[in-house]
């Protein structure tokens, strides 16, 4: 009796461990991704911060509405989107773009991250290279985006020729590293920048297929 008892138990807690680490496979992504989007929908949120308080939604709805910022957000970002491709408002935005460059420290930032979105998300596949290289160490490798080769004083202080890489973090593409690295250490490689994107936005869960040569 006494041994069919400590069998019995031996199955149970085989069974709710079994269950518990199943049950893990369908929390934990779910729960990781609610947190993003939160993450992200709070950020976006936040924007309503920057527009007087007499027209921000909080003042005169009766209660908060969340995830209004997103939307809020995605509509500035098509409205840009099509100011940005009419004749005349893209001659405004460009005087304004110059306006902006002219503020000392505002310029080297903005003009940075302008070069390096403009690169990535640019539809000419061209200066926007996905590659391989070893990093953080020998034997280590990461998935980078090649920008061009280093001119200037950057393109004499090495024997050997240098690339442009950046190579961006997981789960926020936005932040990352910029890296000098010799081109005999720089391996092209055939995806496309958006699934280099989901590949690294997903911690390599997200897998492209090798696309045929």
């Amino acid at each position: 009796m006494v041994e069919g008892n400590k069998e019995l138990g031996g199955r149970l807690k085989e069974n709710l461990k079994r269950y518990f680490f199943a049950g893990l496979l369908v929390f934990l992504p779910l729960a990781i991704t609610l947190w993003f989007l939160g993450w992200i929908i709070s950020i976006m949120d936040g924007l309503f911060d920057f527009i007087p308080v007499a027209l921000r939604p909080s003042s005169y709805l009766p209660f908060a509405v969340p995830g209004l910022g997103a939307l809020f957000t995605l509509g500035l970002i098509l409205l840009l989107g099509f100011m940005a491709t009419g004749l005349v408002t893209r001659r405004a935005l460009a005087v304004w773009d110059r306006l902006l460059i002219r503020i000392p420290v505002f310029r080297g930032v903005y003009t940075s991250v302008q070069k390096l979105i403009g690169s990535i998300f640019n539809q000419d596949q061209g200066g926007r290279q996905v590659v391989l290289i070893e990093y953080p160490r020998k034997g280590i490798f990461t998935v980078g985006f090649a920008t061009g080769h280093a001119g200037g004083e950057l393109g004499t202080k090495s024997e050997d020729r240098l690339i442009n890489v950046f190579v961006p973090t997981t789960p926020n593409p936005t932040a990352g590293f910029y890296l000098l690295v010799p081109e005999k250490d720089v391996t092209p490689l055939q995806m496309t920048p958006e699934d280099a994107f989901k590949l690294i936005v997903s911690g390599g869960m997200i897998t492209p297929e090798e696309k045929s040569k």
